[in-house]
């Protein structure tokens, strides 16, 4: 699927493709068509908690902490991680990343991404994001 993205067009396969070869994130689904516009792009991902655990174990005992500390730990490092891939992404974009379930049969964190151009604003992206997460729930 094919983005307006200010002044160029961005192809949601490259981006996918790029978030798969330069993190540790997997894509589960483009949601760009979810997001009813022709400027954002979005992203169902997945994270590993064996990648997780390796970071938290840099930092804690994962024996010590509780189910609830530990599926907080999991989100907010899964969201920080996320926040890295801005590296990867088009010129002049912002996102906005949302953390929203442990997966434990599938053994991972998942999350949505919304990436726009910077021109559309933080407003939009948030009112996107919204649209999003009802969605997936």
């Amino acid at each position: 699927m094919y983005i307006a993205f200010g002044r160029k067009v961005v192809d949601t396969e490259e981006v996918k493709n790029e978030i798969e070869n330069n993190t540790e994130f997997k894509v589960i689904k483009d949601m760009s068509k979810g997001t009813k516009r022709e400027d954002m792009l979005a992203f169902n991902l997945s994270i590993g908690i064996d990648i997780l655990n390796g970071i938290i174990e840099d930092d804690y005992s994962i024996d010590n902490l509780s189910e609830d500390e530990l599926f907080d730990e999991y989100i907010s490092l899964s969201e920080e991680l996320a926040t890295d891939m801005e590296d990867i992404l088009p010129d002049e974009s912002i996102m906005d990343i949302k953390a929203y379930k442990w997966d434990i049969s599938d053994n991972d964190i998942k999350l949505v991404i919304a990436i726009t151009h910077e021109e559309i604003g933080e407003g939009k992206l948030k009112d996107v994001m919204r649209r999003l997460i009802t969605q997936l729930e």
